[in-house]
């Protein structure tokens, strides 16, 4: 073989193995199913990278979500840091339409540098790992709940109370809630 032979088939393996790695969506990631109830699910402190490699469907509620465009610019306007802890199931509907709707909210009005997001995956029980779930008094999924300085200042269960999760979140953050 040619040295010019050589050199070309390791840039083409070099090429295909670099591409192989940069195209895997999430390299560190591996599944953390487990089956709990009789039911496949997540659970525990998750992440949105996790809850989306093990559900991908999921993402696609994201994606799909057109929120409403007045009140991601009103949320574009908060400042003020909060913490965020969202108790979800896997196997719950509502939790498969809020979640991915509150993370497409989040992105879209930029309040990444001011939440601090918690999500943790219950069974069926509403049991989590250390109780955290019992500790903040959990009876239905998805809840979000907003504190601040270690206060809470609302909280969002199963679904809306208005018309629109957006509208409800800006509510909460903006002091305005009842």
């Amino acid at each position: 073989m040619t040295a010019r032979r050589y050199i070309s088939l390791i840039f083409i393996l070099s090429l295909a193995i670099t591409s192989c790695q940069f195209f895997h969506p999430h390299p560190k990631l591996k599944s953390q199913k487990i089956v709990r109830d009789g039911r496949e699910m997540l659970y525990g402190k998750i992440t949105p990278e996790q809850l989306y490699f093990d559900y991908p469907s999921w993402k696609k509620g994201e994606e799909s979500y057109q929120p409403q465009k007045d009140f991601i610019n009103k949320l574009k306007k908060i400042k003020q840091k909060t913490t965020v802890k969202i108790f979800m199931a896997t196997w719950c509907p509502d939790s498969k339409r809020e979640v991915p709707h509150f993370f497409k909210i989040v992105k879209e009005a930029h309040l990444g540098p001011i939440l601090k997001i918690e999500m943790w995956a219950v069974d069926r029980k509403k049991n989590s790992p250390n109780d955290i779930a019992k500790s903040y008094k959990i009876q239905y999924v998805p809840t979000f709940i907003f504190l601040r300085n270690g206060k809470e200042i609302g909280r969002i269960v199963e679904s809306p109370e208005s018309e629109y999760l957006e509208k409800d979140i800006y509510l909460i953050l903006s002091g305005k809630s009842k």
